[in-house]
């Protein structure tokens, strides 16, 4: 990894060139032509990407809270369906029968349901 400083101008002539060389017709069908080509086509996507979202306030801390965030909201999500599950009831009152019943090692096993 490289990291380069660029300037707004540096971006641009980059962008340019890229999609000059992108439009030329293929020098021939070899499989490092195409690979070159599609490696071309993601730098292009990159550097616009880059060049666009440089002031918009969203960096990688941002990213993380946000998939932090989604993923407790999932999570959140699945243990309120769990209590409100029937099934899940239904495992906790067998649970609660083996354990009075003198097993209190029963186990909430699906094996045991």
């Amino acid at each position: 990894m490289i990291t380069l400083e660029l300037t707004e101008e540096d971006i641009g002539t980059l962008i340019d060139a890229l999609g000059d060389w992108m439009e030329q017709p293929a020098r021939d069908d070899t499989r490092e032509w195409l690979r070159r080509q599609d490696a071309g086509a993601d730098l292009d996507m990159d550097l616009r990407e880059a060049f666009n979202r440089r002031n918009d306030g969203f960096d990688a801390a941002c990213a993380a809270a946000a998939e932090d965030t989604f993923i407790q909201a999932g999570t959140d999500a699945r243990e309120q369906i769990k209590e409100t599950s029937r099934a899940a009831t239904r495992r906790e009152q067998r649970r609660a029968q083996a354990i009075s019943d003198g097993n209190p090692d029963a186990s909430n096993d699906p094996v045991d349901w």
